[in-house]
């Protein structure tokens, strides 16, 4: 580390004297200020790939059925643009850029934000409809996961006990994507066919909307978005997406943070 300033001014301190970006000092973008060689400090983020999550379902091998419902869903616009491979340096670099009291980037130039007419012009999602946050239960019953995954995929309790992700003590609510993957993927029969979408935007939900550090695993609270499955569409999606990717950029911007998760084909087109 470079040895500190007088009177305790930062390097690369902000120009307001961090009065508003008050984080700047545990941030990535102060850690490499502060180091004489920044390839000891800038990490390249680790990341989890919609990319190649997505390779292993493809919709195209699917019935014309499951096709139908996965098309009018108001996601698959998202699939279809966010299926490329990523450039690690370019997401580190926005990411240390980012400030999550203002949601932005400071650049050289000045801010830049992500707004969800990107989410629509780039991806093409839906952005003037109602909140993915109406009615989300953040803690809900075992009941409740019961009814969902009855109504979505006809499963009884004891099914969904042996689906589960195994905990030290108790279940996760949590389902792992192989086993939906596996257990939906190549669905001809007409009724099966709803439970198969059903599946596949669950899988799109956790691979492509709201990628998090679980990686190969599903939180069973999505379920509550998909059903019922018509209102699926009714959602703004756009501004999920968004808010989403804001709250992982904030928690990847902080100094020793090497993993980033959300759609990230949105830094790429701003690249």
């Amino acid at each position: 580390m470079l040895p500190p300033l007088r009177g305790g001014k930062l390097r690369g301190e902000p120009r307001d004297g961090g009065k508003v970006l008050f984080g700047y000092p545990g941030s990535w973008a102060h850690c490499i200020s502060e180091t004489i060689d920044h390839k000891d400090v800038a990490l390249l983020f680790r990341h989890q790939s919609s990319f190649k999550k997505m390779e292993l379902w493809l919709i195209e091998g699917e019935c014309a059925r499951v096709r139908d419902l996965v098309e009018n869903s108001g996601l698959y616009n998202a699939v279809l643009n966010s299926v490329i491979a990523y450039d690690k340096v370019a997401v580190s670099s926005f990411c240390e850029r980012y400030h999550a009291e203002v949601d932005t980037f400071q650049l050289p130039f000045g801010e830049m934000a992500i707004t969800p007419d990107d989410a629509k012009q780039i991806l093409g999602l839906q952005v003037e409809r109602k909140s993915t946050g109406e009615k989300f239960k953040r803690m809900p019953s075992w009941e409740d996961i019961y009814t969902w995954t009855k109504n979505l995929f006809g499963w009884d309790s004891e099914k969904i006990n042996g689906l589960f992700e195994k905990g030290p003590k108790y279940p996760k609510k949590e389902f792992k994507l192989v086993d939906i993957r596996n257990m939906f993927s190549g669905t001809e029969k007409n009724m099966e066919c709803r439970y198969a979408a059903a599946g596949y935007l669950l899988y799109v939900l956790a691979s492509v909307i709201f990628p998090d550090s679980r990686g190969n695993r599903v939180s069973a609270n999505l379920l509550q978005i998909l059903d019922p499955l018509e209102d699926v569409s009714k959602y703004s999606w756009g501004t999920a997406i968004i808010a989403h990717l804001n709250g992982q950029l904030s928690q990847g911007s902080r100094k020793l943070t090497s993993q980033i998760n959300g759609n990230l084909a949105l830094i790429m087109v701003l690249d």
